[in-house]
């Protein structure tokens, strides 16, 4: 039982594990009820809220590790970068790999370093767009024009002094663009959903932007998936490894061809790579073409990435870096800016490119994995009858009986019957031999006409669609520096490519269905040959036989065995790349259609003509050339040049970092009602366990030099001096919570909440410098006056030359008292249970924080968002404390238990973790 005194949040899973598990990686899906960790045995687990395991990925091998586990924002994959380099993503719909093996491209060539960071974020392109859907924009507007015709002093204030946005339609507002603007209570949170309703978040884009973005690719038949190779017993002796492919459900082809975020013509998700060696290469979509962005090696440090952070209504990701000089060695930790510049110069057109171009990507996977299964299929059904034939002809050979296709030739014609031939069929061959020979040839040529009609060709067509979407983009921008650098002629080459494709496709599917029809014929003929080989000469069975017509067409079972039996026609389309002569010289349309012209007339050709591996490789290494144009332009405007020392040594275990709207957070000279995204740090120091360092930087959506786009720094340290500091998260834009643990008898262990984000009470004022001068007045503070930011000259510029130490720059401590710590308590820990990591996560109205045990085996989790309703002094029963929930002298336990009625309780809808006036969290 529960003998802890204190506030309780609801509890609403809990699990103990097998095998410890490493403390940095576990993460909560961001909009499922997921959790992600890695044990000692570096497996990843992926449970479910019940802890039930929902999927996971065996380690690689015996010498490797994971280093980082990502969450995507959408919750569709989960990210694991391994030791060894290589990055594999995991689809947790299907929980099979989606991208295995990836590895960073430096210089062209793979082996770009360990992964130790990974981070994934989602831009909008047209970010007024959704801050008017949202209403940040409209409220605004309409507060200031009624402001104006009313004469009054701006928006009505509440009881409390804030503002409230007005939310109704103003019929004397000058336009009615926005009278539709609070239509719903449409929130960002909407627009960060797993499957975003887009007919409900239509920011709608004008026409021109609608016609454009129009994607015929939606009416065409999904693409299907990719059976699995055949069980075949002489490919294991090869050697060959049991490849399950990436396109093996429906759901993983869907997940790559037809995803859903394809739809979202308003935002871009990038994914950001970060290696040891202190490099960073963003990639967007499910793209895996990154470029390699780094500090200027001007500087001469050595950088190493920690965190990354990001927002959708800015450009600039935000990276915690750790910096160190290799003279003197002293370690640093700074913030520097990664500035995706290239999302707001491309406009809505960056979306078409950038998941085009992607989807492109996987479209020359998928047919690679396709003709790859063709030829193992094609492989197949020659291996077993390759077999029986060789037997023969060896017999044949010692007996100087000449060759198999001569001896059934004769057969067929004169129906004699040679005794070696008559031993093969009736003994070896036999019934169940024509059965297996049957099956194997008709099933695997079947196979092979499937994949080339309803895989290879289709994919082919989509490829030609997006080629030519591209190059139409690329025509209209001609004369512009834009985003792709090469001639026009680079996509009619492409062009070319999937035309001689589609032609080798269409004459292999012509050869394998005329070779499965000939093939019957002759299968019909071989079975009725043996049945009635295997009768006596002189038995009814066999006169019955003979005057029973076989019901085959002779003349072709005759042309068969001359040409098709031990030399399949489909050979010269699907031999492998390594053996066809002729090197990488190109192939056009004309070559390849001259060479077909020839093989029917039965002369020598040019093999690599024919060759569909040979074909597609050239068109593989188009689309790379085409999508290095992509990246080069993305990295010629992607900038890393500058940063800001935070402080000095190594990080403690408690760090997190937030990026936050704050609308007109920090007005300049210049733009008084300029908006601002800020930046929170929280870190703690080994030194000092109960200190909290929170650095907040105020700047703009698209940070591109500092001071010039920094229009605050600010910090605050909190201190805590009867307790120890075990871990800090930021749940949300508002709260700020804090894992403590007493530093006396008992060490009891809670949770507290305390809002950390910038209301201000008074305006920061900067001298006429402008943006980035020193700021001159006093600490601001938030709305409930508990943590104090300190205005701090933004002197400690990260540029490569000698700067201030930031001891010297810091803010006044501020200790919590132990009556501000109880009443800001939310949740209390039993003492059997001593937590020691924080992580946060959830998405709208449901919030909460997965907290793990010291013995890295036991985890739980709370719900933030679940509150007890108010209730008065008259109806609080004994044992019950009206301030912080349910104590455990009520005797009750969680919602729904102890006979409580459903009206004693319901959801915290605003979000929030709950204020010190009206919020009573309940006990679990």
């Amino acid at each position: 039982m529960d003998t802890a005194a204190g506030p309780k949040l609801l509890q609403q899973a809990e699990k103990i594990l097998l095998h410890p598990i490493h403390p940095h990686l576990i993460s909560y899906c961001p909009t499922m009820d997921l959790i992600a960790l890695v044990t000692d045995e570096e497996n990843l687990d992926v449970y479910r809220i019940n802890g039930q395991r929902a999927f996971g990925l065996k380690r690689r091998s015996e010498d490797e590790r994971v280093e980082a586990v990502a969450w995507q924002g959408n919750g569709a994959c989960v990210a694991v970068a391994w030791s060894g380099g290589a990055v594999d993503v995991v689809g947790c719909e299907t929980g099979k790999v989606v991208h295995r093996d990836v590895r960073l491209r430096v210089d062209g060539e793979e082996g770009g370093g360990r992964v130790t960071c990974l981070g994934w974020g989602l831009n909008f392109i047209d970010v007024e767009g959704v801050k008017r859907r949202t209403g940040l924009i409209g409220s605004k507007a309409k507060d200031e024009a009624a402001s104006d015709q009313a004469g009054t002093p701006g928006p009505k204030k509440k009881a409390d002094g804030s503002e409230k946005a007005k939310k109704t339609i103003d019929f004397n507002f000058a336009t009615t663009e926005d009278w539709d603007a609070f239509k719903d209570d449409t929130t960002l949170e909407d627009f960060l959903q797993r499957q975003p309703d887009f007919e409900t978040l239509d920011i709608a884009p004008d026409l021109p932007d609608q016609l454009a973005m129009m994607d015929m690719e939606t009416l065409l038949p999904k693409l299907p998936p990719i059976p699995l190779p055949p069980a075949n017993p002489f490919m294991m002796m090869r050697g060959a490894q049991a490849d399950a492919g990436a396109f093996s459900t429906q759901a993983q082809v869907d997940g790559l061809l037809h995803s859903h975020h394809l739809r979202d013509h308003n935002s871009v998700d990038m994914f950001i790579r970060c290696t040891e060696n202190g490099t960073v290469h963003p990639s967007i979509y499910d793209s895996m073409e990154t470029v390699d962005i780094r500090l200027p090696e001007a500087w001469g440090v050595q950088s190493s990435p920690i965190m990354h952070a990001s927002h959708p209504y800015a450009c600039t990701h935000g990276l915690l870096m750790s910096i160190t000089k290799p003279q003197t060695q002293q370690k640093r930790i700074a913030y520097v800016p990664l500035t995706l510049g290239f999302i707001p110069s491309a406009g809505i057109y960056l979306h078409l490119i950038a998941s085009k171009t992607a989807q492109l990507q996987n479209l020359l996977s998928y047919l690679t994995h396709t003709l790859s299964r063709i030829r193992t299929f094609f492989t197949h059904s020659q291996d077993l009858p390759g077999k029986f034939m060789r037997n023969i002809s060896d017999t044949l050979a010692e007996n100087n009986e000449g060759a198999l296709v001569q001896n059934l030739y004769h057969l067929a014609c004169t129906g004699h019957c040679p005794p070696l031939i008559h031993e093969w069929l009736v003994d070896e061959l036999a019934e169940q031999g024509h059965k297996r020979w049957d099956n194997a040839v008709s099933s695997g040529l079947a196979t092979v006409i499937q994949l080339l009609h309803e895989n290879f060709l289709p994919a082919l067509d989509r490829c030609s669609i997006i080629i030519s979407r591209l190059r139409g983009l690329a025509t209209y921008y001609e004369d512009q520096d834009w985003i792709f650098s090469g001639p026009i002629a680079d996509f009619t080459a492409l062009l070319d490519l999937l035309k001689n494709l589609r032609l080798l496709g269409h004459i292999t599917l012509l050869y394998a269905a005329d070779e499965k029809k000939r093939f019957a014929s002759f299968s019909k003929w071989l079975r009725y040959v043996i049945d009635f080989e295997a009768t006596e000469p002189v038995s009814q069975s066999r006169a019955e036989m003979e005057a029973r017509d076989p019901g085959v067409d002779i003349s072709i079972v005759l042309e068969y065995i001359q040409f098709g039996m031990t030399r399949s026609d489909l050979g010269p389309f699907l031999r492998a790349k390594k053996d066809v002569g002729g090197g990488e010289a190109a192939v056009g349309y004309e070559d390849t259609r001259k060479a077909i012209e020839v093989l029917r007339e039965g002369g020598p050709v040019r093999e690599e003509a024919l060759c569909l591996e040979m074909v597609l490789g050239l068109f593989g290494e188009g689309v790379h050339d085409g999508l290095k144009q992509v990246s080069q332009w993305q990295e010629n405007n992607i900038s890393m040049d500058c940063g800001l020392i935070l402080e000095e040594g190594d990080v403690g275990d408690a760090v997190d970092m937030r990026m936050v709207y704050e609308p007109s957070s920090a007005p300049t000279p210049a733009d008084p009602n300029a908006d601002s995204i800020s930046t929170y740090i929280a870190l703690t120091t080994p030194t000092h366990p109960s200190q909290l360092h929170i650095h907040r930087l105020a700047h703009s959506p698209r940070l591109t030099s500092l001071p010039a786009s920094l229009h605050t720094y600010a910090q605050s340290t909190l201190t805590t001096p009867t307790h120890k500091i075990l871990d800090a998260k930021f749940a949300d834009d508002t709260n700020l919570l804090i894992l403590l643990q007493a530093t006396e008898d008992p060490k009891t262990c809670s949770l507290i909440s305390l809002p950390y984000t910038l209301n201000p009470t008074t305006s920061p004022s900067t001298s006429s410098g402008g943006v980035g001068t020193t700021t001159t007045t006093s600490s601001t503070t938030t709305k409930n006056s508990i943590i104090n930011y300190t205005p701090l000259p933004p002197t400690l510029l990260l540029n490569g030359t000698s700067t201030p130490t930031p001891s010297s720059h810091t803010s006044t401590p501020l200790p919590l008292s132990p009556h501000l710590l109880a009443k800001h308590t939310r949740h209390t820990f039993e003492g059997r249970f001593t937590p020691l990591k924080l992580v946060v996560n959830g998405r709208k109205g449901r919030r909460v924080v997965v907290v793990l045990g010291s013995d890295r085996k036991h985890y739980r989790v709370l719900d933030l968002d679940f509150r007890e309703r108010k209730r008065t002094g008259a109806e609080v029963g004994v044992g019950e404390d009206p301030v912080g929930g349910r104590g455990r002298g009520s005797g009750k336990g969680g919602a729904g238990e102890g006979g409580e009625s459903a009206s004693e309780w319901e959801s915290d809808d605003d979000g929030s973790l709950g204020s010190d006036v009206d919020v009573e969290m309940g006990g679990a």
